[in-house]
């Protein structure tokens, strides 16, 4: 695993977007944190470099702010004394109390960015819902970014799941209005895959983002989950399977209305087409190492490796017939549609 012994001023970083893989232009494995992200965020977003490159700058510029404030967060976390997250929140604040940018910043050149994006409008109360939705994400990731963090009941969990995933979508580019609403919930079920996915990785650092609630009323213990000893507690089995057929489908539900809403972005299309595709490969590799999160990574990571290749060929063949940008059917949006439903009726006959 790779990781730099300090954390790097990012006006140092350049970005070229006609080189590179997504996660060398979004700062993935910059910085001491958690984990390496560089083919999360492949897995994530490869889509991204496939697409014309205007429309690609956006995309990579709105990622990268989310990315850095994620890996600021989890640097401190890690490196005692080196308040990452704090010197950015410093900055932004006076930045979204005064409209300028404090000359003594070290992250100036991130902060004019989004100076540039939000505050150097005419009319002021024309600011875009982004960054609304932004100010939320910038304050969850504070809030949910601590040691010992526990998540008390089931709705604690998904108003975590709206100011993390919900937040982080409604922060993307090319997101009308009418869609805002419908983005947040298809963001939730991001963040709970991110969440399913993650479970022994955040297990060994110390975090459990399953609720307290839903722990005990299953007879399964937080410290079970900590130590990667639940697997042996027949209680987990019928909690994951709770927790995957019965609260999971809900989150698909509301997830449903940006699939079958009408002018969405070419760009939201293929992003939801590949996040459907993304969604399936954790449900069926969790599935199939029968709910056992400590053997998930290595399973699921190289399926993500021989898959990555097979997924970025077929949109770039789209691309090169002139077709319209899509992943599963001349209808993204219905297509992707069924894609969810078939998901659900796949974790149903599963049980």
């Amino acid at each position: 695993m790779k990781h730099t012994t300090a954390l790097r001023n990012p006006r140092a970083e350049s970005i070229n977007l006609h080189e590179g893989i997504i996660a060398s232009l979004v700062g993935s494995s910059n910085y001491d944190a958690i984990s390496d992200d560089a083919l999360k965020d492949e897995d994530n977003a490869g889509w991204v470099m496939e697409l014309d490159l205007p429309v690609r700058a956006q995309w990579i510029e709105r990622i990268r702010w989310i990315r850095l404030i994620d890996r600021f967060a989890e640097h401190e976390l890690l490196c005692k004394g080196q308040p990452a997250l704090q010197s950015f929140l410093m900055g932004w604040q006076h930045l979204a109390s005064t409209g300028k940018v404090k000359s003594d910043c070290v992250y100036d050149e991130l902060l004019t960015n989004m100076q540039l994006c939000w505050f150097n409008q005419v009319d002021q109360l024309s600011i875009p819902r982004s960054l609304t939705a932004w100010k939320r994400y910038v304050r969850a990731i504070a809030q949910y970014h601590t040691n010992h963090l526990a998540i008390h009941t089931m709705a604690d969990y998904e108003q975590m799941l709206m100011d993390l995933g919900g937040s982080f979508f409604q922060v993307l580019p090319f997101l009308s209005e009418t869609h805002h609403q419908a983005a947040s919930y298809f963001g939730m079920l991001d963040q709970f895959y991110n969440h399913l996915r993650d479970l022994h990785e955040d297990a060994k650092q110390g975090i459990c983002n399953l609720p307290s609630e839903l722990l005990d009323g299953f007879g399964v213990s937080r410290d079970e989950i900590l130590q990667q000893q639940a697997i042996k507690n027949p209680a987990y089995h019928k909690m994951m399977q709770f927790w995957l057929e019965e609260y999971l489908p809900k989150l698909r539900r509301r997830a449903r209305q940006l699939l079958t809403t009408e002018n969405l972005h070419p760009s939201w299309q293929l992003l939801c087409d590949w996040s459907i595709h993304r969604y399936r490969r954790i449900d069926q590799v969790f599935r199939d190492c029968q709910f056992n999160y400590t053997q998930f990574p290595q399973v699921y990571w190289q399926q993500v490796h021989a898959d990555l290749p097979m997924m970025l060929n077929h949109v770039r063949h789209h691309r090169a017939q002139s077709l319209p940008l899509k992943f599963f059917s001349p209808a993204p949006a219905q297509s992707t549609y069924i894609q969810l439903v078939r998901l659900e009726k796949a974790g149903s006959c599963a049980a």
